[in-house]
């Protein structure tokens, strides 16, 4: 047990918890098969703000988003050479222009993402990770969620307020107080 725990400790002191880069934007359902699209025919889409904003037809913090979005759910990732990206395995068989669900139809899809979401072991968002992977509480309580995840991004460099975590509370998971 205190093997487990001491595990535990390191685990998640090595966490990189990614909690900005979404420009407060929630994962939106068209953006993953127009971005897959996008890369499809220039692969670099991402590498000029401007040019993306024409072919995705969305705004400039859009366009962040939707990059943050493709890398989180694991749809695509940067290229190890130039500054474009490559579709992962999973975004080609998913999304891709033959692919099995190109247009986000079946749930099973949207599970798999959320999957992605929920087990991504390198650069974890932390509310995902923390209230799917170690929330221990028989409720999910607004007020008890926001202190331990305003506590767990104390822990970090980024210096997220609780008014950011509050926001981002609202805007994905409670709504209301």
């Amino acid at each position: 047990m205190e093997n487990g725990a001491k595990a535990e400790v390191r685990m998640t002191a090595e966490k990189n918890y990614r909690i900005s880069g979404h420009e407060s934007f929630p994962c939106r359902y068209t953006w993953l098969p127009k971005a897959v699209r996008g890369l499809n025919d220039d692969p670099k889409l991402f590498s000029d703000d401007e040019r993306a904003m024409v072919t995705l037809g969305v705004g400039k913090n859009m366009v962040r988003s939707i990059r943050f979005w493709i890398q989180a759910t694991g749809v695509a990732a940067p290229e190890t050479k130039g500054n474009g990206y490559a579709l992962t395995d999973v975004g080609r068989v998913l999304l891709g222009d033959r692919g099995l669900d190109p247009f986000l139809e079946d749930s099973s899809t949207l599970w798999l993402l959320h999957w992605n979401l929920a087990t991504d072991l390198e650069n974890p968002l932390l509310a995902w990770d923390y209230l799917l992977n170690r929330w221990h509480e028989p409720e999910l309580a607004r007020s008890a969620a926001l202190k331990v995840l305003s506590k767990e991004a104390s822990k970090l460099d980024d210096g997220v307020s609780t008014v950011t975590l509050e926001r981002l509370w609202c805007k994905r998971v409670g709504g209301g107080r």
